[in-house]
C-alpha cells in the first residue's frame, strides 16, 4: 500500500495548491471544483486508512 498512499498524498498536494490558487485568483468554479476533487480524495483516503498528511522522514 506504500505507493499508493504515497500517490494519494502527493495528489491531495497537488489539489490542495491548486485550490489555493483558485481562492488567490477568486475564481468561484475553479474553487467549488478543487473542493469537491479534494473533498472526494480525502474520502479516499479515509475509506483506506490512509493519513493524508505529507510526512517527512529524518535522514
Amino acid at each position: 500500500m506504500g505507493d499508493f498512499a504515497a500517490r494519494l498524498r502527493q495528489r491531495i498536494e497537488d489539489t490542495e495548491s491548486a485550490l489555493r490558487r483558485a481562492m488567490t485568483a477568486q475564481d468561484v468554479y475553479g474553487v467549488q471544483v478543487e473542493q469537491g476533487e479534494l473533498d472526494s480524495l480525502l474520502r479516499i483516503a479515509a475509506d483506506h486508512g490512509v493519513d493524508p498528511q505529507i510526512r517527512t522522514m529524518a535522514a
